[in-house]
């Protein structure tokens, strides 16, 4: 049976809360990505090798599967990787679901939530969930926001800012002295600031760990960029612990599972895995690029795993004519103006290259 076609006899008659049924979702079937050259998504595209994912199973007990998850272990060698306490972390089924509790932890229906326009787009869709008054900012066609027009914006109707740093799609960073004059200015109005530092080790500075300077920022980190387990499903968020404890009370008594918590813990065991594929991924960027602009193509780098790379009017044309070809790139980047930009996920040297020479005969022969 296919449930997308099923339908209820009280579909009509059951209305769901005001402020969900005019949310719209873009339809996400996750379905035929594997195999495929995924330069959409920004995961990594080299996964790892047979032999760490031997090392990381080897001596799973045997009640890995029929015990329910002990992640304990995983909080404290993250409190000990950031050499801090176990009471201001919280980890989860990816950093997306931080994020989720943290808003429905401290926003209630009518609360100002403010967000840049684009970015993560979970933090608008978890705030429509909440009922928040969204409030937006808008990326101009340089892909700049000025610092002072959030700090502008910064009032006591505001409960939460919500920033990505570096951001997704647009690879910009706030200088972390921007960072902290946001945080001053929304401390001062009770408000907290929720950073995503999803891409981090490819940027790497944070401010994660300053909750004791500023106990209204809350830091999220995933291990599905850099770490390169998007299929694990985990996250974590660092806050001051008033507000990790409030936090906490919305998750589910088993939120993470024992794979997530095993590999969780080999990646932080050996974390100079991460740092060789943030080196190699960047070498790959930068060949991306020069390679790109060779081809007359507009493109701007970015402070995370990927770039963009301006397709003009021939942008849908050539992601069918790559998706025909295996090749994925990201298409659906929501910017606020008109653009024929499409984001690529950048990987070692010799898959960027495999890449262009697809696209330089694909612009060459259409």
């Amino acid at each position: 049976m296919d449930l997308r076609k099923r339908s209820s006899p009280i579909q009509n008659v059951i209305d769901p809360k005001p402020n969900l049924k005019d949310l719209y979702r873009y339809p996400i079937l996750q379905e035929g990505r594997y195999g495929k050259f995924r330069l959409d998504k920004n995961e990594s595209t080299t996964g790892f090798p047979p032999e760490i994912l031997s090392e990381i199973l080897a001596g799973v007990p045997l009640d890995f599967l029929s015990a329910y998850p002990e992640p304990y272990t995983l909080y404290r060698k993250l409190a000990e990787y950031h050499a801090m306490d176990v009471d201001s972390i919280i980890v989860t089924a990816g950093s997306e679901m931080a994020i989720r509790y943290l808003l429905e932890a401290f926003l209630s229906p009518g609360d100002g939530f403010l967000i840049l326009n684009p970015s993560f787009a979970m933090f608008e869709v978890y705030g429509r969930i909440v009922g928040a008054d969204i409030r937006v900012i808008d990326y101009d066609e340089d892909f700049y926001i000025p610092p002072e027009s959030i700090i502008e914006r910064i009032t006591s109707s505001i409960k939460m800012i919500a920033i990505a740093n570096p951001n997704n799609p647009t690879g910009t960073i706030f200088a972390q002295r921007d960072l902290e004059k946001i945080l001053q200015a929304a401390a001062r109005n009770r408000t907290i600031v929720l950073l995503d530092e999803a891409y981090f080790y490819f940027y790497p500075k944070t401010m994660l760990g300053r909750h004791l300077e500023f106990p209204n920022l809350v830091v999220t980190r995933t291990f599905s960029k850099a770490c390169g387990i998007a299929g694990v499903r985990l996250g974590y968020a660092v806050g001051a612990p008033a507000i990790i404890s409030q936090v906490m009370k919305l998750q589910p008594i088993d939120h993470v599972s024992n794979f997530a918590v095993k590999i969780g813990e080999y990646i932080l065991d050996h974390e100079q895995l991460i740092w060789d594929h943030a080196e190699v991924v960047n070498r790959g960027k930068v060949f991306l690029l020069k390679e790109l602009s060779e081809l007359g193509l507009r493109c701007r780098t970015s402070h995370a795993n990927f770039v963009l790379a301006d397709f003009g009017d021939r942008q849908q044309e050539l992601i069918q004519k790559l998706r025909d070809r295996d090749i994925l790139v990201g298409a659906n980047l929501r910017l606020p103006f008109s653009s024929g930009y499409v984001r690529i996920t950048a990987g070692p040297v010799d898959q960027m290259r495999r890449f262009v020479d697809v696209l330089k005969n694909l612009m060459n022969h259409s």
